[in-house]
């Protein structure tokens, strides 16, 4: 029976995701998976039921790579599944087995253990992912409410911990709701063990439990609403104040050997120019020219690794460049850039402005395995692509003429902090250039643009996102998808955007939820000590 609980919790979690989308499991996955931690006969059962949950989610949510790796990389297929199980597997397993030990050893039957000390507990081993450098923190169970349009909103209070915490604080209080009307297994420790159920003796608790739970899920949808008439409001003001910037998104949907073969490099940037304004369908020259003389600035955006030809990109290149994008226009394009002294290759983001300026931003974090080796280099080298690059250390945050961009390439886009530091310094919007090609059309590229969206949401900026094969969009504050390309065509898509400059409270405090969650288990575990000093 507790396998079969096990299996549903992880089949109720992996369907809340893009791929099957039916997000409102999210309020439920857990119960069953709370209600076997507790019925379980003994600590290592339980742990061991942890690490099989985790061992089924990642497989559940990353059985892509698997394929990826096969195809994309030309891996043997022995070698793919090793480098899965280490890399993806494992990792799971070992944090979830450790949150259930956890979960046994400070387990309480009180109302405010499972309203706070479970969702503390759920929120800090998340918060684990973004720590680990060898582990992506993809799958997290607060992206789940995404298409709750004003439950998410609460993102911009305490970022994606925030709604991790609430929604597990709500599957925590629906088990012990559950428990409490006699209808779950037995808790840890009660006598009700025996029998396997647990009578209803305490109605003011249930009561309640019931109460909590209504709060948990009406507060948030409250406060969206009234937020979120806040922000079209202060974005229409912006729109009307000045005159909008254009984004024109470029998706050159060019194939592995096409970008990496090192034939065809001007033929792909001529294709680029040509779709950033030039030769893109319906495209009105007069109407340019209107909009050049209304100084109508445009921020062209290519995907990453676009520019991935060092040798051949000197002065020249790039005044070639601004020409073709003309001066109103600031291009951000991803590339490649090979340090002349050390030899040294970093994944970067070339900011060229039509007047003249060119800046650089170098990748600070790097993909494990791909980009930096862990142990020996499980993928090796594919072409002229590099097998390893060096970690950047340039900011985020750049100040150009089209004003202050917070830039990350690929995966960046997974970490709150690093993104709202960049909003934090001075950016008004926000550019994640992405190659997402090797995720093939899986649940995977729409997993990578909510994490834009949670990004958007959180600072409350508008956030241009390009990737080579899709999916490429302009997400607004709100983290609504104001246009969007589709996945593995050639696409140029334009939308108007603001450049904002507000603080959110969540770019103004960082991730309290994080704190609060320490201080919450901190105090748990004083008061176990206190009692266990107390007694005779």
């Amino acid at each position: 029976m507790n396998l079969l609980l096990i299996l549903l919790s992880a089949l109720l979690y992996i369907v809340a995701f893009p791929g099957w989308d039916i997000g409102f499991t999210a309020f439920i996955a857990l119960v069953p998976l709370f209600r076997v931690v507790e019925s379980a006969r003994s600590d290592l059962r339980a742990i061991g039921y942890g690490a099989l949950w985790g061992g089924l989610v990642s497989t559940g949510m990353g059985y892509w790579l698997l394929p990826a790796l096969i195809g994309h990389f030309a891996m043997w297929p022995p070698k793919a599944l090793a480098f899965y199980m280490l890399s993806v597997t494992l990792p799971s397993c070992l944090i979830y087995a450790f949150l259930i030990a956890v979960y046994r050893f400070v387990h309480h039957r009180h109302l405010a253990w499972y309203a706070l000390a479970l969702p503390a507990l759920w929120t800090l081993a998340e918060y684990l992912k973004e720590m680990v450098p060898a582990i992506l923190p993809w799958g997290g169970i607060g992206y789940a409410a995404l298409p709750f349009y004003r439950f998410v909103q609460i993102a911009d209070l305490g970022g994606v911990h925030a709604l991790t915490f609430v929604i597990a604080a709500i599957n925590a209080v629906a088990w012990f709701l559950l428990r409490s009307l006699g209808r779950g297994g037995a808790s840890l420790g009660s006598p009700a063990q025996t029998t396997g159920r647990l009578p209803l003796r305490y109605p003011k608790t249930t009561s309640a439990a019931a109460l909590v739970l209504l709060l948990a899920i009406c507060l948030p949808l409250v406060y969206g609403s009234v937020r979120l008439g806040r922000i079209n409001d202060a974005i229409n003001e912006e729109m009307a104040a000045g005159r909008p910037s254009q984004a024109v998104l470029v998706q050159g949907n060019f194939d592995l050997d096409d970008r990496w073969s090192g034939m065809g490099f001007y033929r792909r940037l001529q294709t680029y120019l040509a779709m950033s304004g030039k030769g893109v369908p319906g495209y009105d020259r007069e109407s340019e020219k209107k909009q050049k003389g209304e100084h109508r600035k445009r921020v062209i955006v290519w995907p990453e690794t676009t520019l991935n030809e060092p040798g051949r990109m000197n002065g020249g290149f790039f005044r070639q460049i601004m020409r073709g994008i003309g001066e109103n226009a600031l291009l951000i394009s991803g590339g490649l850039h090979k340090d002349t002294a050390t030899g040294q290759m970093t994944n970067c983001a070339y900011l060229v402005s039509g007047k003249g300026t060119l800046m650089r931003y170098d990748k600070n974090i790097l993909l494990p395995y791909a980009e930096t080796s862990r142990v020996f280099d499980w993928l090796g080298a594919y072409y002229t692509a590099p097998s390893e690059f060096a970690a950047g250390r340039t900011p985020s945050f750049m100040d150009t003429p089209h004003g202050g961009v917070g830039v990350s390439i690929c995966f960046e886009i997974l970490y709150p902090r690093y993104i709202a530091r960049s909003v934090g310094s001075g950016a008004e919007f926000l550019v994640n250039i992405s190659n997402d090609a090797w995720f093939g059309d899986s649940p995977m590229p729409r997993m990578h643009l909510n994490a834009a969206r949670m990004r958007a949401i959180e600072n409350r900026r508008f956030l241009l996102r390009t990737a080579n094969s899709g999916f490429s969009a302009v997400i607004s504050p709100d983290g609504r998808v104001a246009k969007r390309t589709e996945l593995f065509q050639r696409q140029s898509i334009e939308s108007d955007f603001s450049r904002l400059s507000a603080l959110s409270p969540y770019t103004r405090w960082g991730d309290w939820p994080v704190l609060f969650s320490v201080i919450v288990l901190g105090i748990v575990l004083l008061q176990m000590v206190l009692k266990k000093e107390a007694r005779p």
